[in-house]
């Protein structure tokens, strides 16, 4: 049956207004949890990025300790071997001595030098440690009112989808179970759509369909205009209606 008359076409366009309000509120309880683990899981990952900046920090100040060590080593390196120089006679050895010297102060210097750098990075990452630990205490300290601010909300959202499931099924028992039977039919293999309103092309006038928006023909858009009247799209085979001749005056039609 392409077209169908019934009393209950109005009743059934509310249904689907109902079942897409569902949906919706349905969607928004899901996504609930789902922020509320975004949330940790951000908080998680700014504390791993804190604990990284910190490990980096402390290993460039472990460097930096060794590389003092390693530094004061040449010192006394260099200062056992002057001492050396005193008690040497043997021309070959002086030498040798003093090339030992030169090796220990270049390796002073180039070790002093690593420092310098090495200071550099240890300021740079001490600036990070302290953003990162300054951010992680922000979202902590939000963390827990803004779950519970999501939390809340979840409670509400459930309530109201308790009071529009309740609401749905009334509306539903109110219907011949015969054209809710096709309704749910439809409903379920189109997305949970089985109800598209007809849009109307101001330029021509003519009609489409809102489910899957191919054209009418001529003879379902004048069956739309008829009073309680659905028709069938012959693309997506949903059941379409055109909301004047559904609800009449505009401004009378449901708040759902």
């Amino acid at each position: 049956m392409e077209t169908i008359h019934t009393v209950e076409a109005k009743a059934l366009v509310d249904l689907q207004k109902l079942d897409t309000a569902l949906a919706a509120l349905a969607a928004r309880v899901a996504g609930v949890p789902v922020k509320i683990a975004a949330l940790r899981k951000a908080f998680e990952e700014k504390k791993l990025a804190m604990n990284t900046a910190r490990a980096a920090f402390l290993a460039l100040q472990a460097k930096k300790k060794g590389i003092e060590l390693n530094i004061a080593a040449a010192e006394e390196g260099v200062r056992k071997h002057q001492r050396e120089l005193n008690l040497i006679k043997d021309n070959n050895a002086f030498k040798a001595l003093l090339s030992e010297i030169e090796h220990d102060k270049k390796v002073k210097d180039d070790l002093e030098t690593e420092e310098l750098v090495l200071l550099e990075e240890i300021d740079k990452a001490s600036v990070q440690d302290k953003v990162i630990q300054a951010e992680v205490k922000v979202v902590e300290g939000t963390l827990n009112t803004d779950i519970s601010a999501l939390e809340a909300e979840g409670h509400k959202l459930a309530h109201d989808l308790e009071l529009a499931t309740a609401e749905r099924a009334a509306a539903a028992a109110a219907i011949t179970p015969d054209l809710v039977e096709k309704y749910e039919s439809i409903r379920s293999g189109r997305g949970g759509l089985a109800l598209a309103p007809a849009h109307e092309d101001p330029s021509n006038g003519k009609l489409s369909c809102g489910g899957c928006h191919m054209s009418m023909t001529p003879q379902k858009m004048l069956d739309l205009k008829k009073h309680d009247t659905l028709t069938v799209c012959a693309d997506c085979r949903r059941l379409m209606y055109l909301e004047k001749t559904i609800y009449g005056d505009k401004d009378a039609q449901p708040k759902i």
